[in-house]
């Protein structure tokens, strides 16, 4: 039970990202609104997993639906950033929904814990986030320690470069014991925690909206 308590609290730190964000909302750049809804899901699905676990019933269902929303989300935020086309962001989220439906309809089950997806998602966000550090490091002139945006990518260069690693070991298995592989997991929930407090940096960080005026 103590072991238990502590997951909470670690999965639930997205929590202060979250009111930091609650708090900001009015000033913050729309730029930045999928990371916002990233956040906010993101304790939704922490919360309503720990009602349904407390209900002896499994959380797999509801955590496999939320780790497309927050693909499809990501993959808005760095349209947001880049202004790229519309076309390649649709064909990116077309490519991850055919990998999410063919991972949990046609070789598992959505009841289950799977993982295929999850790795590809991370690695998608992984090469994402080196593309626009790489852009930041080149064009941006501030302090990058206070760029929101550099922040954000290096969370999540840390966070799903280890999910993309661990979870690999679930979908290949190598033989490996169960206790290894809780193991893993419990790595990745103190992984999740430090990712969470960077995240509420970032939103600290995230610059306010531009006031519009009229030209005289």
């Amino acid at each position: 039970m103590h072991n238990f308590a502590i997951r909470i609290f670690l999965n639930h730190s997205i929590a202060l990202a979250a009111i930091i964000g609650i708090i900001r909302f009015r000033s913050i750049a729309p730029a930045y609104y999928p990371f916002l809804c990233i956040i906010w899901l993101g304790l939704l699905n922490e919360s309503l997993s720990l009602f349904i676990i407390y209900n002896n019933r499994s959380n797999a269902v509801n955590s496999n639906i939320f780790v497309l929303a927050e693909y499809l989300l990501t993959l808005l935020q760095f349209y947001k950033w880049n202004n790229h086309s519309a076309r390649g962001y649709y064909a990116a989220a077309l490519a991850g929904a055919i990998v999410w439906i063919t991972d949990n309809f046609a070789l598992h089950h959505i009841s289950e814990n799977n993982s295929l997806f999850r790795v590809y998602y991370s690695l998608a966000v992984v090469f994402l986030s080196i593309n626009q550090v790489n852009k930041l490091i080149i064009y941006e002139k501030g302090n990058l320690l206070r760029n929101a945006t550099f922040i954000i990518c290096m969370a999540f260069l840390f966070y799903f470069g280890c999910k993309a690693f661990i979870e690999a070991f679930n979908v290949l298995r190598f033989g490996l014991s169960d206790m290894f592989l809780r193991n893993l997991w419990i790595i990745l929930y103190f992984v999740s925690f430090i990712t969470n407090l960077i995240y509420a940096i970032a939103t600290v960080c995230i610059p306010a909206k531009q006031e519009f005026t009229l030209p005289y």
